[in-house]
């Protein structure tokens, strides 16, 4: 009960930089989504199966989309659904799921969403995460590590990009992988490399890190330029680092002049953490910021997280 010393907290405005969603996952089979200003707004879907991973889109507040999979090893797309409501996912049958599928292709059902799978049959997948221009997705199941361009900020000539596979890198070659593969999980993380520390930022002029701050149309042109760099992914899994990075498409060249490509990944580097650990025994090498970085991200993985927050 509020008090004097205690008064009542008031409400977040609901202005559109606190629209914040929440997304989490759970091995009953439900995904819920909810926002935080507005406790109206929250849905509960049911996949039947329990699920390790979830990705809001990061334009959910417009596009309410999601991807989600776990142990039925389907990565599932889901569109729409309404606030306030409890609904079963269209992907495994039954009957509340075929009525609201039948009504809906004669216009008559409610908005309960609607589910398409984007791939399966790979075993269970426990890490799914949107990149950072939100053009591309990782996900990770028991086979490997898949990279996909998503149907975000595409040109008119692109539209038939979106959900397609542009990566696979195989799962580490570990002994004993068939009975720890459903308990290895990979830690994903899209590198946002304006953020790393980075020794070249500091000024000896006033001991401070701090850089000045860009005209406007120096800003623009820097955003345009990012649109089209390359987005740099690292991925660590049973001792296994992979640094990836992912080429956006556009306009072909040479031979390929007139056609639009779709893009491409490569590993430009893969580190065996137990060979690491080793060399920097013999050689008393000193760690630099990034390698670092790289260190703990291989050493300390977080399992994967089944929460996302848009």
């Amino acid at each position: 009960m509020p008090t004097a010393r205690n008064p009542k907290p008031q409400p977040v405005p609901l202005t559109p930089s606190n629209l914040i969603y929440i997304a989490s996952a759970s091995v009953d089979g439900n995904v819920c989504v909810q926002s935080l200003t507005d406790p109206k707004d929250v849905q509960l879907r049911s996949f039947g199966r329990p699920v390790q991973a979830v990705a809001l889109s990061p334009e959910y507040k417009s596009d309410r989309s999601y991807l989600s999979g776990g142990l039925a090893g389907n990565l599932v797309l889901t569109v729409g659904g309404r606030a306030g409501t409890s609904s079963t996912s269209t992907t495994i049958g039954g009957a509340a799921a075929s009525a609201s599928g039948w009504l809906g292709s004669i216009g008559l059902s409610t908005n309960t969403g609607k589910d398409q799978v984007l791939h399966s049959g790979e075993g269970a997948i426990s890490t799914i995460k949107w990149s950072l221009s939100g053009k591309h997705v990782v996900w990770v199941n028991e086979q490997g590590i898949k990279i996909m361009r998503s149907n975000l900020h595409l040109e008119s000539a692109e539209t038939e990009f979106a959900w397609k596979r542009i990566s696979h890198t195989d799962h580490p070659n570990r002994p004993g992988w068939d009975e720890m593969a459903g308990i290895w999980k990979a830690h994903v993380e899209w590198i946002d490399e304006a953020g790393l520390e980075s020794d070249d930022g500091y000024s000896a002029t006033n001991g401070s890190s701090e850089k000045p701050q860009d005209p406007p149309d120096i800003q623009r042109l820097k955003a345009l330029q990012r649109s089209r760099q390359v987005e740099k992914l690292v991925v660590g899994w049973s001792g296994t680092i992979w640094i990836i990075n992912v080429h956006p498409g556009g306009a072909g060249t040479g031979k390929e002049v007139g056609e639009r490509k779709i893009g491409r990944a490569e590993v430009v580097t893969m580190y065996d953490t137990v060979q690491i650990h080793s060399m920097l025994k013999l050689t008393g090498l000193q760690f630099t910021n990034r390698l670092y970085n790289i260190w703990n991200f291989a050493i300390y993985p977080k399992f994967a997280s089944s929460t996302c927050i848009y």
